[in-house]
């Protein structure tokens, strides 16, 4: 229900609701719109490890959130085909189905198959990513999650669009593409 509303709210804020977001993690400025999201949130987490999350908004709606963060490890090697970075991402989509447990979600359905490698054209990084459906109070949702280590931290992107939407994987793959050029500084 939580998960749902806070969706939903970020629906509602206002379009004007933008300012840049510095990651010092990271070194990057996460701009105002990516590929035709709109900035709308930025926050930072009490603990450390778990570094900080900017949420983007596009209309359909697609929501899209980059999180930077270290999970604690000093050391994590670049790129998606380190043993560290493969444990940490199939640990994150484990946690995607344990959601159901304290009715976060329901109808959480994680495909068996291994997370993909991206092989994206241009400058950026790539990512290992996965993708799965659920239910949040009756709106059935697709979602993916991306990763990639940039600088000696994970940075996760997590991707939400209501299934009924028919634009929503392209709009999808734009900010998979836009966020990339943002953090490969292209």
């Amino acid at each position: 229900m939580r998960a749902l509303i806070l969706f939903l709210a970020l629906l509602c804020l206002s379009p004007f609701a933008s300012a840049a977001a510095y990651e010092d993690a990271i070194g990057v400025t996460f701009p105002d719109e990516v590929s035709g999201f709109q900035f709308r949130r930025r926050e930072t987490f009490s603990q450390k490890a778990l570094g900080a999350a900017t949420g983007y908004l596009h209309a359909g709606p697609v929501q899209g959130t980059v999180y930077v963060y270290t999970g604690g490890l000093s050391s994590i090697p670049e790129g998606t085909d380190s043993a560290i970075v493969r444990k940490h991402f199939a640990q994150v989509i484990g946690e995607v189905k344990q959601m159901e447990a304290p009715g976060l979600a329901s109808k959480v359905t994680v495909p068996s198959t291994p997370g993909q490698v991206t092989h994206l054209a241009g400058c950026g990084p790539q990512f290992i990513w996965k993708g799965y459906d659920m239910e949040l109070d009756g709106a059935q949702l697709v979602s993916y999650t991306y990763m990639t280590v940039v600088r000696n931290n994970f940075v996760k992107l997590r991707i939400s669009y209501l299934k009924s939407n028919p634009t929503g994987r392209a709009d999808a793959d734009r900010f998979i593409e836009g966020v990339r050029k943002v953090i490969g500084r292209c």
